[in-house]
């Protein structure tokens, strides 16, 4: 796979959503999993280094501090390790023509709520941070790339041990 993502964080508060940092990486190409390891449920199970594309709901980031580079993969840890992100959804966009970053910004916007609210049962009131993946221009086009990855940031928690993805789930189904 080549081409770029964007990443883009948002905040959200008890009324709208308003841009806390805008912030871009590139990506630079696909690359696997080359120390990172998953168990028989999907959990990671050792840290390593990931391709975006291969993401999953409940995977434990920290991206590098310098997110205006190109890159080409993401360290994933084991929700148990210290972490700044984690992905709770993935959504896909459609339509054959790129539609520009602003209006795949707005559908990240639109959906990675809908998915926090609907999948994990949290309100926006809460004030957790989204951020997001979003296909490039040559992903879309070249590699048929419509895939917007949903993040959780934990900009208080430098060292956030455990899944918020997973606390989230156990208090719906409760």
């Amino acid at each position: 796979m080549s081409g770029e993502r964007r990443y883009a964080v948002k905040r959200m508060n008890r009324w709208t959503l308003v841009i806390g940092m805008t912030v871009v990486v590139l990506v630079a190409g696909c690359t696997k999993s080359t120390t990172s390891s998953r168990s028989g449920t999907g959990e990671v199970t050792k840290a390593g280094s990931w391709s975006v594309f291969d993401l999953r709901q409940g995977d434990c980031l920290n991206p590098p501090k310098d997110l205006g580079k190109e890159i080409e993969a993401i360290t994933v840890v084991p929700c148990a390790q210290a972490h700044t992100q984690e992905v709770f959804s993935t959504v896909k966009s459609t339509g054959d023509a790129f539609p520009g970053v602003a209006q795949l910004t707005q559908f990240a916007d639109s959906k990675c709520v809908g998915e926090l609210q609907t999948k994990l049962g949290v309100s926006p009131s809460a004030g957790y941070y989204v951020s997001y993946l979003l296909p490039s221009f040559d992903s879309w086009n070249k590699d048929n790339d419509r895939s917007v990855t949903c993040v959780l940031v934990f900009p208080t928690e430098k060292d956030k041990k455990g899944s918020a993805v997973a606390e989230a789930l156990k208090l719906k189904k409760s």
